[in-house]
């Protein structure tokens, strides 16, 4: 899986749980994966911290399905997609 574009939609803090859920979706030439992700987060985490986060949970459970976890696809990405801090 050669990802091409990371998109996070919908971002949405939960004051009451303490966590900053949104939709990432992971694009490349023949597919669109969306994940719903969900990570503790405080209130003043909801930018650039906190979009890491989602995107390290969306990468978490791509790699839990089996296509990846098997061996069977690797997953790879477009130069300067990938933040550094990742």
């Amino acid at each position: 899986m050669y990802v091409t574009d990371i998109q996070i939609s919908n971002p949405t803090y939960r004051q009451t749980l303490g966590e900053l859920s949104a939709v990432v979706s992971l694009s490349t030439d023949d597919r669109d994966v969306r994940m719903l992700c969900a990570v503790p987060s405080e209130p003043e985490e909801t930018g650039r911290k906190g979009r890491l986060a989602l995107i390290r949970d969306a990468l978490r459970q791509l790699r839990r399905m089996p296509e990846h976890r098997t061996g069977r696809e690797d997953i790879s990405f477009a130069p300067g997609i990938v933040p550094s801090e990742l």
